[in-house]
């Protein structure tokens, strides 16, 4: 539930940063769609021993 809740942040702070970021900023815009990948599969494990735990 926690990997859930870390994924969806940083999918949606990275989402918000790639939409509002203006032109010519001095920050590197990053892919969002790298944390919905990890969302989907937090989402799909079964338990602490998917994830290596």
């Amino acid at each position: 539930m926690l990997c859930r809740g870390a994924a969806m942040r940083f999918l949606l702070t990275r989402l918000y940063d790639w939409m509002a970021t203006p032109p010519g900023a001095l920050v590197t815009r990053k892919d969002p769609l790298e944390y919905l990948a990890k969302l989907r599969f937090f989402a799909a494990a079964e338990g602490s021993a998917a994830l290596g735990l």
